[in-house]
């Protein structure tokens, strides 16, 4: 694997795991996934590179407002089911 190959592997699984994480999803096989993406890195381990690729995914997702679409009303339907109109 070439570095820039693994370091765009390791965006994606960061940014999957920054997700997964908030949600509790998947927490003993994301480690294993991690242990594995790190015993297949192409090159040096380095502290402040890792810490900026784990931090990229996360300043990467975008933020959504849910308060909008709580408030959002349903549509309409007329007696054929189908949307009626406004």
């Amino acid at each position: 694997m070439k570095n820039l190959e693994w370091c765009e592997l390791a965006n994606k699984f960061y940014e999957f795991k920054s997700i997964a994480d908030q949600l509790g999803f998947y927490v003993p096989e994301l480690q294993g996934m991690e242990h594995s993406l790190e015993l297949c890195r192409p090159f040096g381990h380095d502290a402040a590179v890792e810490s900026k690729v784990r931090n990229l995914s996360e300043t990467q997702l975008p933020k959504i407002d849910f308060s909008k679409l709580a408030v959002a009303h349903p549509p309409v339907y007329d007696e054929n089911d189908e949307l009626a109109q406004a």
